[in-house]
């Protein structure tokens, strides 16, 4: 099931498209070990659009990394 229908369900299917097009061009553009943080969703996604759970020390890492 394409991203867009499992999480946004009451977007419009042309909404969801472009929803669908954005969440693959983020995670084309995270490095191997990179993480896309929906926030809204409050959901995490590795380079392949897998859910991945991240603790709290891993996010303050990247805080640091990326701050």
């Amino acid at each position: 099931m394409p991203f867009s229908q499992l999480y946004y369900p009451h977007l419009d299917p042309f909404e969801q498209q472009y929803n669908d097009i954005w969440f693959v061009k983020m995670l084309s553009m995270l490095k191997d070990d990179g993480v896309l943080f929906i926030p809204d969703l409050n959901k995490s996604f590795n380079k392949f659009g897998e859910e991945v759970w991240l603790t709290s020390s891993i996010l303050h890492h990247n805080f640091i990394i990326d701050g």
